[in-house]
């Protein structure tokens, strides 16, 4: 008895250390890629001077006047093509001015933006100049009135197709670029923002700086990247703000649908290759195994419906990749291996039985 008791004993000990450790191990390695690898801020400092250390703001009359804005990026939907956008102004220079400063006219670019006021109008579209401001900043009742208005508004940007004249010209400028939900989860968008000033009473235009963003959209990476005035005009214009925003599926969602699309393959190539074994060749099967396609299919479907931000129904490219293949493959051993019932008993004791000590004799040397 003692020479079956001791190694029985040994087993027993290493499992459960090797379980004690896996059930340590795993969850830490789990946690801290969940830190170090979700999403980073939505954040960006203008390499300016910061509001206040302009020494000139106050010196020189209106005409050096700037208006820092500060741009909260609050949500992203893909699947509608917005960006909502939450702004304030940090500050203006006029607050250290010895002179009265008149209200700021802030204008956004109508064609960027889904709050377009053609879209819900007989008017055509066009790209003229904006006529009306998206707010309107009086600074005197921001100083004088203690009742007046946070100075805060909203808007909601349309993601739109990439700049970059290279891709346009390709041949399939979409498989380029990968701006389409097909692509899931490798599929990248642009959102973009230009907005300028201009003095209410003159027209004349008014230095405006994106100060800081900041902003968390969960399951996607946001990268900003601010344009000086110099990258679209030749000429010496007033500061604006020019903001292009990428938007992708963070790493973890990327590496979640790849290992999900590798797991679907593994199961459903186990699957086949039981049924090639049950009903092809004739082994023996215990009944409760040929009945399990049956609800891997089901599974699947279910499975797919985890993955972040995917889009609705089928048809992205790890759907044509892994789910639908997966599926054919499922269903064809779910009927096979439901229909071998009408012939016959897979678990029957007539059936030979596919054992590891049958493999050993074909493949002696290896195992």
């Amino acid at each position: 008895m003692a020479t079956i008791y001791l190694p029985t004993t040994r087993r027993i000990r290493q499992c459960f250390f090797f379980s004690l450790v896996f059930a340590i191990v795993a969850p830490i390695i789990c946690i801290i890629l969940g830190v170090e690898v979700h999403p980073r801020e939505f954040n960006c400092r203008s390499s300016s001077s910061s509001p206040g250390d302009d020494s000139t703001s106050g010196s020189e009359g209106n005409e050096n006047r700037i208006i820092y804005l500060h741009a909260d990026l609050m949500s992203a939907d893909l699947k509608q093509g917005t960006v909502v956008f939450d702004w304030s102004i940090v500050n203006d220079t006029c607050y250290y001015a010895d002179y009265n400063c008149t209200n700021a006219n802030i204008y956004f670019a109508a064609n960027l933006q889904q709050s377009n006021i053609y879209m819900n109008s007989s008017n055509p579209s066009n790209n003229n100049s904006p006529t009306d401001p998206t707010f309107i900043w009086n600074i005197t009742a921001d100083i004088y009135d203690t009742y007046s208005d946070y100075p805060m508004f909203q808007t909601t940007a349309t993601i739109v197709n990439p700049f970059s004249s290279q891709k346009s010209q390709n041949k399939h400028p979409i498989s380029h670029s990968h701006t389409s939900n097909v692509y899931y989860p490798f599929d990248r968008y642009i959102a973009a923002v230009f907005c300028y000033a201009e003095d209410s009473s003159t027209n004349d235009p008014v230095n405006l700086r994106l100060n800081d963003t900041s902003g968390l959209v969960g399951g996607l990476q946001i990268t900003p990247i601010v344009f000086p005035p110099s990258e679209f005009s030749g000429i010496d214009v007033k500061e604006l703000v020019f903001v292009e925003i990428s938007l992708q599926r963070s790493t973890l969602v990327i590496w979640y649908c790849i290992v999900i699309t590798i797991t679907f393959w593994l199961v459903t190539l186990t699957i086949c290759l039981l049924m090639i074994m049950t009903v092809g060749f004739g082994f023996r099967q215990r009944n409760e195994i040929v009945v399990v396609p049956v609800t891997i299919v089901f599974a699947f479907i279910q499975l797919r419906s985890t993955m972040p931000g995917a889009p609705d129904g089928f048809g992205d490219i790890l759907d044509f990749v892994g789910v639908l293949p997966c599926l054919v493959l499922l269903s064809i051993c779910a009927v096979t291996m439901v229909g071998i019932y009408i012939f016959t008993d897979p678990a029957k004791e007539s059936r030979r039985e596919l054992t590891w000590s049958g493999l050993g004799e074909l493949f002696p040397k290896i195992l």
